[in-house]
């Protein structure tokens, strides 16, 4: 297998969570290095704080970081820093905007490369920067703030957008907001985001839709629900989505504290797997020919709280960072879905990860 970087974001330090519960990060900062053969070696650290979510910018080497922290720099909210990497897996932070929300959680980048939409967990809004043509993040700002609560006392009291998923045209972006039960609808036009209200998704109360990904060809919508702990899965054209059925994450006789935190595909579509945080697992579906979920696999994320995971390119392994146990759990993905583990890395409280091949870099980190 072709040598892939693999990006690391951790906290590091304390922040307190949604739940109630004050995280102490132990992390370095932004870590890079090489995946090789389901191996992880770190080559390279970013000091930064709390990278709690990244996103590649291949075509301009850029990493986009965010500092998830409701305090930025003696400032309110927290903030996004712009990296340049190059061929020998250099590392150099070049700028450093203030994202106006606290709690930064998630980034994205649209399809044309002419924006980040960053969204704010703790105030509830959404960031929009302008990039140039080089990748580049310009300054220029728009800042949306939602409005509105929802059923659970604690997690929902106001709103929480807790990321940013762009349509596989690049017309729309929606933006799961966990607090008020929504998936809020932005249009894109040339950069540019306007809000859509008659657009919105409503979710069930209590259900706090927290992240999503669309099918490969465009026509089904799979969300992850924080609270419910279930994938709702949607029939998706031309802005429209129209909710088709649920699956629990959970196995029948499980009575414990649970809420779910990440969901991703295959590169070939064939499979999708979701994380839950309590029940510390990883399950796997079957994606049927008109969308619907059948139940492969439930096994452990291999350590404490799989915050995060992702799938490398290639479709072969799925990587998955146990926040509370200082893990990085490598799985194996057989032809048929299911995972199978074949080496941990300790890493100090993971909670993004990203892998991505180098492009036409061949020099050695």
């Amino acid at each position: 297998m072709m040598k892939q970087y693999i990006c690391i974001g951790t906290y590091t330090e304390d922040i307190l969570f949604g739940t109630g519960e004050c995280f102490k990060g132990k992390g370095k900062g932004l870590l890079l290095g090489i995946f090789e053969d389901g191996e992880i070696e770190l080559c390279r650290i970013a000091q930064t704080i709390n990278p709690s979510y990244l996103c590649i910018n291949k075509v301009n080497k850029k990493i986009y970081a965010v500092n998830e922290t409701k305090i930025f720099q003696g400032k309110r909210g927290g903030a996004v820093t712009q990296f340049s990497y190059n061929i020998n897996g250099e590392l150099l932070q070049e700028a450093c905007f203030y994202t106006d929300g606290e709690d930064p959680c998630h980034i994205a980048s649209s399809l044309d490369g002419k924006c980040l939409a960053i969204a704010n967990f703790a105030s509830g809004s959404l960031s929009v920067f302008e990039l140039n043509e080089h990748g580049n993040i310009t300054g220029k700002k728009n800042l949306f703030q939602h409005t509105g609560s929802g059923s659970h006392p604690i997690r929902q009291s106001g709103p929480h957008a807790h990321s940013a998923i762009f349509s596989p045209d690049g017309k729309f972006l929606y933006v799961p907001d966990l607090g008020i039960d929504c998936i809020k609808a932005y249009a894109c036009t040339s950069g540019k985001i306007e809000p859509i209200p008659e657009a919105d998704v409503h979710m069930p109360s209590g259900s706090g839709p927290r992240y999503g990904e669309f099918s490969r060809d465009g026509k089904h919508f799979y969300l992850i629900n924080e609270l419910s702990s279930q994938v709702t899965h949607f029939f998706y054209h031309n802005g429209k989505m129209i909710e088709k059925d649920s699956v629990c994450t959970l196995p029948d006789d499980f009575t414990g504290y649970n809420i779910c935190s990440d969901l991703h595909l295959t590169p070939d579509g064939a499979f999708i797997y979701a994380s839950n945080r309590g029940h510390d697992s990883i399950v796997c579906y079957r994606i049927n020919a008109n969308g619907e979920l059948s139940f492969v696999q439930r096994i452990s994320s291999g350590g404490k709280t799989p915050r995060n995971f992702c799938i490398d390119p290639t479709g072969a392994y799925l990587l998955t960072g146990n926040q509370d146990s200082d893990t990085v759990a490598i799985f194996l993905i057989q032809p048929n879905g299911l995972l199978k583990m074949c080496g941990t890395k300790y890493v100090e409280s993971p909670v993004c990860i990203q892998i991505f091949t180098p492009g036409h870099c061949h020099q050695e980190l």
